[in-house]
């Protein structure tokens, strides 16, 4: 260490997932606001609570590096005041956890770290005994001293507060349980200052509740948001949830420099935390959505079920476009992965925000290889079904200039939807299209879903393609007073529905497209 003239200290705070979205649906929308935004200010606050801790102990100089979505990492110059430094932010991170404990009661923890190294002019950094390294490093080894402490939460606060936790405890009592989290507390307090005006029970939350829940009414108060069943417009509600794909790897690969670190960080908060609420602001979105959280990587949105979906669109285009992209080789580019569950206005948001995490969670599963490339996340969930945003696929269409024509062309799965669902919609609004087709193309969907499940040695069911073949062979004929139709048939039965994949993906169309059509919302 003595060789070493800096610290690289990074912090990481878990338990967010949880933290943000275990609350009950009362003041569900100004709670999620409010905690969103004390996220944000508490890891500002640790931030600089650590800078200043080491300006204190005699530091030449501290660096923010990054602070956004739950992790922070600052860079401080040691100069020969290493070993006081070091002690005093022993325990400044001491108190810090502390404190965190106390007024979050275990709902959130954070781990603090750090790695000594000093850094030589061609941008590389000597650290952990090795010199040269590409300053990668530093966040490789600051994330795997996270990745531990995660494995024992809180036990330096047990060690020193072993007989609060451990020695038996009075039972009973006049403890109250707070109306959002759940949690049984003496320190409970009243919602609102006075009894409800209009004969409603006044709630019980703990105090950190109340302060979040007030700052998620000033907020809210400021932008003129609202109740989120407001914004489902009368219709579903969609609840979205999106994280970047590939992003640790591509810190840990590292960078020229730590300053090239820094840039790409900054460009990093400014995407998701800036740019990211601006694109809300547009005339399509701005009464239709609620960017509940984005931070880090991280996007949580609520909202009119179909403009969410396009929205979810337009953030990943924007991310592919996005500065830290642009300059970025093909194996250094970041993705954006999501997924979106749609449900009643007046759905348990809790619930919808787990379901919204299990999309997500499917779409970081997509893989497939096609023509010798595989496509891995970057991907999108939605209607119980992942779609990538990058994966071609072969798409037959029609030119209905002067005669039937039919051209190829390659769109990715995202776009073959989208250009089915528009299909749909338009032959219904134009030329009659009976909805019918919808349903029936969805249920040989499903029968064809079923034969994946099916065990080892049990027959598959393939009737649907013939049974297919036919429907649209008759349909068409039933449209013969529509060329646009019975064109569009003989191509979905000719050149793309034989594909079981496209046959699933049609399908998700036409839900996509019954679900417009039966709220009447497309005003594309």
């Amino acid at each position: 260490m003595e060789e070493y003239n800096k610290l690289f200290v990074g912090g990481d705070l878990s338990g967010i997932q949880k933290y943000l979205y275990n609350i009950s649906s009362h003041k569900a929308a100004v709670s999620l606001t409010g905690r969103s935004a004390k996220l944000s200010n508490y890891m500002e606050d640790c931030c600089e609570k650590i800078r200043s801790s080491a300006e204190k102990a005699g530091a030449n100089d501290t660096k923010k590096i990054y602070c956004s979505g739950g992790k922070f990492y600052v860079i401080v110059d040691i100069g020969e005041n290493r070993q006081s430094i070091i002690t005093e932010l022993d325990s400044c991170i001491r108190i810090i956890k502390e404190a965190l404990w106390k007024e979050q009661l275990g709902q959130l923890a954070i781990n603090i770290s750090y790695v000594p190294f000093s850094e030589n002019s061609d941008g590389t950094v000597n650290v952990d005994g090795r010199p040269c390294c590409n300053c990668g490093e530093l966040w490789r080894i600051v994330n795997a001293k996270f990745a531990a402490q995660k494995n024992q939460k809180f036990k330096d606060y047990l060690i020193s507060h072993y007989t609060e936790f451990f020695n038996p405890i009075h039972v009973g009592g006049k403890s109250k349980v707070c109306a959002i989290t759940g949690i049984e507390s003496k320190e409970c307090v009243p919602l609102y200052e006075k009894k409800p005006i209009d004969g409603k029970e006044n709630f019980y939350v703990l105090p950190i509740v109340k302060e979040q829940i007030n700052k998620g009414m000033d907020i809210c108060d400021q932008y003129d948001f609202r109740d989120f069943d407001k914004y489902a417009d009368g219709t579903e509600m969609g609840v979205l949830r999106m994280d970047v794909d590939g992003l640790g790897k591509r810190l840990i690969k590292g960078f020229d420099s730590i300053d090239k670190y820094k840039e790409y960080s900054d460009s990093l908060t400014d995407f998701f935390e800036k740019d990211i609420r601006e694109f809300q602001k547009k005339e399509k979105y701005k009464d239709y959505l609620n960017i509940v959280y984005a931070g880090g990587d991280d996007l949580f949105i609520v909202g009119r079920w179909d403009k969410v979906i396009d929205f979810a669109e337009l953030i990943h285009k924007e991310t592919e476009l996005a500065p830290f992209n642009q300059s970025a080789g093909n194996d250094d580019k970041i993705h954006i992965s999501g997924g979106v569950v749609i449900v009643k206005p007046t759905f348990p948001i809790a619930k919808a925000a787990e379901l919204a995490g299990d999309a997500e969670d499917n779409s970081k599963q997509y893989k497939d290889i096609s023509e010798g490339k595989e496509y891995v996340k970057n991907a999108f969930h939605m209607f119980g079904k992942t779609i990538s945003w990058e994966r071609p696929i072969q798409i037959t269409t029609e030119n209905f200039n002067k005669l039937p024509q039919h051209k190829k062309e390659f769109k990715t799965e995202f776009e073959y939807v989208k250009y089915y669902k528009d299909k749909f919609i338009s032959l219904t609004n134009s030329d009659g299209l009976s909805k019918s087709i919808l349903h029936q193309i969805m249920l040989y969907s499903s029968i064809a879903d079923k034969n994946k499940i099916l065990k080892d040695g049990e027959p598959k069911n393939y009737s649907y393609i013939w049974h297919l073949s036919y429907y649209l062979t008759r349909f068409a004929k039933r449209s013969q007073g529509s060329m646009p139709i019975r064109e569009f048939c003989y191509n979905l039965r000719d050149n793309e529905l034989k594909n079981e994949r496209k046959l699933e993906l049609i399908a998700l169309s036409a839900r996509w497209a019954e679900l417009i059509l039966k709220d009447e919302l497309y005003d594309n």
